[in-house]
């Protein structure tokens, strides 16, 4: 009957020592876990190119400020992130000509981003689609992640910058032909993420 109190007891007494710390980690964990919210702005970009010829550039231009989601939580913004994004091919027109639209492939596309104040040739490489068969991208998104090392250096650039432009690259096409293009419709759909706090 001892033995039996005496256990009771210390089984009392461990319990009453680790069950508030116990309680407290996990508490402090889900206030943790419910201390912040995330937010997800895609920022649509339609390149239209008319009478081009590549290999090419296009230039866009945003302000964040232009997309309600960002000035509604201005205030409680703890972090931007540019997280990843999507291009496809709309339509195309090649000239009769060349080689048709089945065949067309562009040796690479790439995107980059600067903000405004910095000059063009500090752009960063959001990402670059090798090997671009028009086919393959036609109407069909092609998602990219934005590398964590760029991600960082534009996090850091957006606590006191909200406009920024962005960069389309078109390499000559390898499948032959002319270049000349009468029109291109492109789309590039970038993805920022707002982590808020509550």
């Amino acid at each position: 009957m001892k033995k039996t109190t005496i256990i009771s007891t210390i089984a009392t007494i461990v319990t009453a020592l680790v069950l508030p710390l116990f309680i407290s980690g996990c508490y402090t964990n889900t206030v943790d876990t419910f201390g912040t919210f995330t937010v997800q702005i895609p920022l649509d970009f339609t390149s239209k190119w008319r009478n081009k010829s590549a290999p090419d550039t296009s230039l866009d231009f945003t302000d964040l400020n232009n997309y309600k989601e960002y000035r509604d939580n201005k205030d409680d913004i703890q972090r931007t992130i540019f997280y990843q994004f999507a291009y496809w091919i709309d339509s195309i027109r090649v000239p009769l000509t060349d080689p048709g639209v089945d065949k067309l492939e562009f040796d690479f596309v790439r995107y980059y981003l600067y903000f405004e104040g910095e000059p063009a040739s500090s752009k960063h490489l959001l990402g670059e689609f090798k090997k671009v068969k028009v086919k393959d991208y036609f109407r069909i998104p092609h998602v990219i992640a934005i590398p964590d090392d760029v991600g960082k250096i534009l996090e850091t650039a957006a606590k006191t910058r909200t406009r920024f432009y962005t960069v389309a690259e078109y390499s000559a096409p390898t499948s032959g032909g002319s270049g000349y293009f009468p029109y291109i419709d492109s789309r590039f759909d970038l993805v920022v993420r707002l982590e808020l706090k509550l």
